[in-house]
């Protein structure tokens, strides 16, 4: 992948995760509810936290092996 085009998807990928991790998307996630015993919003905030670096992590990575 060329350099343009990994910084353009790490920037949308920015601001994806600067969107979800705000505060009115957070309210979103704010119930009482609880997934495995962990209420709904930490899980929420942790699972979107590693989806992003994953996401991230792809993006970084896909196309180094082209050289």
């Amino acid at each position: 992948m060329s350099d343009p085009l990994r910084n353009q998807r790490l920037l949308a990928l920015f601001a994806a995760g600067w969107l979800l991790l705000n505060f009115p998307l957070l309210t979103l996630w704010d119930r009482h509810l609880s997934v495995a015993g962990i209420p709904l919003l930490p899980a929420a905030l942790f699972g979107g936290w590693a989806l992003l670096i994953g996401a991230a992590a792809w993006i970084a990575e896909s196309g180094s092996d082209a050289d």
